[in-house]
């Protein structure tokens, strides 16, 4: 598997360590996905578990993500890509007016921008290369005869890309999936040193959290935060225990079914769902993550009202 450059001075680590460090990212909960991936490129039980397709995709997830791109190296390096892919795909690229290849990507820019920003640029390029080899025929949806529908009809525009890259996504997470169940688990016991890095990594997000809602409204909770800002207020004894209303399974369904409309959810699934409606037991977990998140800006209100000082509440481990 291709290996990431080396962006620090320390020594290069042996492979046993490279196996427990992407362990214990990966089973820390509070690392980043992608820092998980990057751990875990360079390792031979990996490499071992994946396809030479698979292979490719996994690499290209540990690529700069769209997020992390500048508006002005993503205009420049998203217009020669799309011109690219257009090639590929055989779609005809407009010459009498400029200006609609100029919307074009302009449009698909912004679809890669706000709904795929977790994505590389190389998974966006990677994903029509397993279009047109048919790697995505198990994702993509089906025409009348049941083959999976790859063609653009002289369409390149965000329904077209969304069905590509929907599809590429479901396939991705199949083979992040592969990747992980090859990790080996880490050592059972954290080091001292590991212990408080982690720890003080924890409260150091509580608290950056709290402050950005105190300070700007803005309510902004990460994957694991939800559960690890609950776990602390509820320590605190300021939190109250959750259970999830009707109206938080009104919204979990709303949320099930913008999956299904992405491609996210199996169709059979998504029946069954559908036809129970805010009693489908599939909704459950996500209405009791609305519910508690409901109680942390809740507790956060009570708390700033009350005046209460959050370094106040922090146990940073020295």
């Amino acid at each position: 598997m291709e290996a990431l450059p080396e962006k620090t001075n320390r020594l290069p680590q042996t492979l046993p360590e490279k196996r427990q460090s992407a362990a214990v990212l990966l089973y820390s909960g509070t690392a980043k996905a992608i820092d998980v991936r990057r751990a875990m490129v360079e390792l031979p039980e990996v490499a071992k578990a994946l396809t030479p397709v698979e292979k490719y995709i996994f690499v290209a997830s540990t690529k700069k993500q769209i997020a992390e791109i500048d508006d002005e190296t993503l205009i420049a390096k998203t217009g020669q890509m799309f011109r690219f892919i257009a090639m590929d795909v055989g779609f005809i690229i407009p010459t009498e007016n400029r200006n609609d290849w100029t919307y074009i990507c302009t449009r698909l820019l912004d679809l890669l921008k706000r709904y795929y920003s977790q994505l590389t640029l190389s998974e966006v390029k990677l994903a029509f290369e397993l279009l047109i080899t048919g790697e995505l025929d198990d994702y993509l949806p089906k025409d009348r005869d049941g083959n999976a529908e790859r063609k653009h009809y002289q369409q390149f525009n965000a329904d077209y890309f969304a069905k590509v890259l929907n599809a590429y996504c479901r396939k991705q997470n199949g083979v992040i999936h592969k990747a992980y169940k090859a990790l080996p688990e880490p050592k059972k016991e954290l080091t001292p040193e590991e212990k408080r890095y982690y720890h003080n990594q924890t409260v150091a997000r509580c608290r950056k959290v709290f402050l950005q809602y105190k300070y700007t409204g803005r309510f902004v909770l990460g994957i694991t935060d939800g559960m690890l800002i609950y776990d602390w207020l509820r320590k605190l004894g300021f939190a109250n225990e959750v259970a999830g209303t009707e109206d938080d399974r009104k919204q979990a369904f709303a949320r099930y079914m913008q999956r299904v409309a992405r491609g996210f959810v199996n169709k059979y699934e998504a029946y069954h769902v559908q036809r129970k409606g805010t009693d489908a037991p599939e909704l459950d977990f996500t209405a009791y993550e609305i519910a508690r998140d409901k109680e942390i800006a809740r507790t956060f209100d009570r708390m700033i009202a009350d005046e209460l000082q959050i370094d106040n509440y922090l146990d940073f481990w020295k």
